[in-house]
Order: structure tokens, then sequence, then C-alpha cells
């Protein structure tokens, strides 16, 4: 009587270099010199003061972006708006009555970078890029008129 048949032996897998999960490819290795050499150099836009009256509809938008955050924030946890002030040489202020102030005054930080977050993934897909270049449009044009005498 024949026993059951054997199975070929399986070979075993030939060992492959260990490839980090946190180490980037080339292609991230670019975007974050790109993104390195563009806060270095809005930094030094930021506060030089003869030339950060150039990138005055940049701050605005930044500035607005974050108060916005905290707007949602305040409306979201019950809140109310009192007052928002937005200027492109100190910076805004939102005043709110009510709420949760924990959650209102870490949106702020919190909504600036997911956001910043997505403008940098845009760059990764050209609707997604157009739609955030049209947010852009409209979120620099805004703060100006708002503030168009403080210019």
């Amino acid at each position: 009587m024949a026993g059951p048949p054997i199975a070929a032996p399986i070979p075993s897998p030939t060992p492959t270099p260990a490839v980090s999960p946190i180490m980037p490819d080339s292609e991230q290795v670019v975007v974050i010199y790109v993104i390195i050499a563009m806060a270095v150099i809005i930094f030094g836009f930021w506060n030089v003061p003869v030339v950060r009256n150039i990138i005055n509809p940049l701050k605005l938008f930044t500035i607005a972006l974050h108060e916005f955050c905290h707007i949602c924030a305040a409306v979201i946890s019950g809140g109310r708006i009192l007052r928002i002030t937005i200027d492109p040489h100190i910076g805004g202020a939102t005043i709110v009555e009510g709420g949760r102030p924990t959650f209102i005054l870490a949106s702020g930080y919190l909504g600036s970078t997911l956001l910043g977050g997505l403008f940098v993934l845009a760059g990764y897909s050209t609707l997604v890029a157009k739609i955030m270049s049209f947010v852009l449009g409209i979120g620099l044009i805004m703060p100006l008129a708002l503030v168009r005498d403080k210019l």
C-alpha cells in the first residue's frame, strides 16, 4: 500500500535587504528639501523689514486661515465670536465668549498644520492642486479686501 504523496520542499525565500518603513524614497527626499528651503525663505521674508511687505498677501492668508480655524472650533463647541482682528504686522486675534477654551486654542495651530499638509499633498495630484490653487487664490484676495486700510 502506498503512502500519501509527499510535496516538494518549499524553497526558502532569498533574503532581501531590510528597508525601513520610515526611510523616504528619492521623491520624498526632494519634497522634504523643498519644504525646508521654502520654510527658510518664508521665515527670512517674514522677518526682514524691507522684504516682509512683499509677502503681505501670504501673511494675511496665513493669519486669516489660523483665525478661521479658531472661529470654526468656537462655533462647533458652542462659543460666540465677539471680535476678530487680522493685522499683517502683528498677527490676529479671535475674541470668543463661551465654548471649550482648550479646543478653541489648539484648533488654530492644528487646523493650520492640517491645511498646510493638504497644500503639500496637493503637489501629487493635478486635480487636488487645481482645487487648492483656487482656495489659495481666494484666500489671498479676501484678506486684502478686508484689511485694505492697513496696507
